[in-house]
């Protein structure tokens, strides 16, 4: 199995560590911005094959973040919760991008990923993380 950079963003620490351990038992490499670095260059940086972003994360679940994501080769996979304000349904309509709501069980979150992955190498945008 190859392991991906699965690049991070989410809006509480406590969400960032559940997502974290969920890639990590996907088998999968977590991936997060340096303090005070700014999403885009993080994503620059990381060339991550996946970005997992909370849909309350205001600089990343926004076109100015999805939009050039996308363009990298990175796929995307915004993720609610029961407590998520903004409703972002327009948002992943018209970028083409999947919402899960964040499930209890880290399986549901790992099978996720890996049809978001699969469907990137089928697209030939499928890469592994770039360099550090």
């Amino acid at each position: 199995m190859t392991v991906h950079a699965v690049l991070i963003f989410a809006s509480d620490p406590l969400v960032v560590a559940l997502i974290a351990a969920a890639v990590e038992l996907a088998g999968h490499a977590p991936q997060f911005a340096r303090p005070g670095e700014p999403a885009r260059a993080a994503l620059l940086r990381i060339r991550p094959s996946l970005v997992l972003a909370d849909c309350d994360h205001a600089e990343t679940c926004s076109d100015e973040f999805i939009g050039p994501a996308l363009m990298t080769g990175a796929r995307v996979l915004l993720l609610r919760t029961r407590r998520t304000v903004r409703d972002t349904s327009e948002l992943s309509a018209r970028l083409h991008v999947r919402e899960l709501e964040m499930p209890a069980d880290h399986d549901i979150l790992a099978r996720a990923m890996r049809a978001e992955l699969d469907a990137g190498s089928r697209h030939g945008d499928g890469l592994t993380a770039g360099p550090p």
